[in-house]
């Protein structure tokens, strides 16, 4: 796309999101610039904080730039443990990654306690808030915190067009920052958005009838799941995202191997949760098929 065409999609979000163009930055998926930022901050052996388990694309990469990564496990509740997260602080901390809500645990921190964790952090840390499936929470306490970019603090806030947006293959999405940082996050960035994300992205923005009707069925199917797993005694995170974090009661390898014999794929293994799963909601005949195969599992 021509430079016209991707500063129109910048000055779209940058009203959609309250905030001045300068403030964003667009990105080859949010994948691109978590990667990004995980190089940036990951240099000369500083400390990156996050959550375990949680989404690994910044963790990964920034391992790659010589990292010294501070996993901090997951609470009681499989939510970002934050006073835990705030003790494991030193000087040597140059960013802080959390993923809310949570991939792959699916739960969600409330804006307060996320805001509150931020204000009072060190000055030099950067908070990298990973927002990709903050359009499927419920609850008067769940929401962004993008609002944050305008404070004093140094925080990115990302968001994605490959989850509600369904625009996962064509690869768009983008971070809320001051413009200091959002500079320095641009000159970091390794590609730019195609021409059909550019365009898809600027339709699917003022498309909000197709984002209610997924969001509605979404959450309708994970209720539909949760009720299921509710029922046969199964416990899970309470989910806030697209997917449902479960305990199968046995190990994922034999759960997995059940399934599979019925047709039915499930996720990998997230240690140390040896006999949980996470389970993408798919279409309504896809959800109806994967609980027939957990009912007949639970049953051998």
């Amino acid at each position: 796309p021509d430079d016209d065409e991707v500063d129109a999609l910048e000055g779209a979000l940058a009203a959609h999101e309250k905030i001045d163009a300068d403030s964003i930055v667009t990105g080859t998926g949010s994948g691109e610039l978590l990667r990004a930022l995980g190089l940036l901050y990951g240099r000369d052996g500083a400390e990156i904080i996050c959550a375990a388990p949680t989404y690994e694309e910044l963790p990964k990469y920034a391992a790659l730039r010589g990292a010294a990564l501070k996993p901090v496990p997951v609470d009681a509740q499989l939510r970002h443990d934050l006073p835990a997260m705030a003790g494991a602080v030193t000087e040597r901390t140059r960013a802080i990654y959390l993923c809310n809500p949570n991939n792959p645990t699916g739960t969600a921190l409330p804006a307060a306690a996320v805001r509150a964790f931020v204000a009072a952090l060190p000055e030099h840390v950067v908070t990298i808030v990973d927002e990709a499936y903050m359009d499927f929470t419920v609850g008067e306490d769940l929401g962004s915190v993008a609002d944050l970019v305008q404070g004093k603090r140094r925080v990115v806030v990302l968001r994605t067009f490959s989850k509600i947006h369904g625009m996962a293959g064509l690869r768009f999405g983008y971070a809320i920052t001051r413009p200091d940082l959002a500079e320095t996050l641009e000159d970091t960035r390794m590609t730019t958005p195609n021409i059909y994300a550019v365009r898809a992205a600027r339709a699917s923005l003022d498309d909000k009838a197709f984002l209610a009707d997924t969001r509605r069925r979404i959450l309708a199917s994970r209720t539909r799941i949760t009720t299921e797993l509710g029922r046969l005694g199964l416990k899970f995170a309470e989910p806030q995202g697209n997917f449902v974090f479960f305990d199968t009661g046995m190990p994922l390898e034999r759960f997995t191997s059940l399934m599979q014999a019925r047709n039915i794929l499930v996720g990998r293994l997230f240690p140390p949760f040896a006999t949980w799963c996470r389970i993408t909601i798919g279409t309504e005949p896809e959800v109806a098929s994967f609980l027939t195969a957990l009912r007949a599992v639970k049953a051998a």
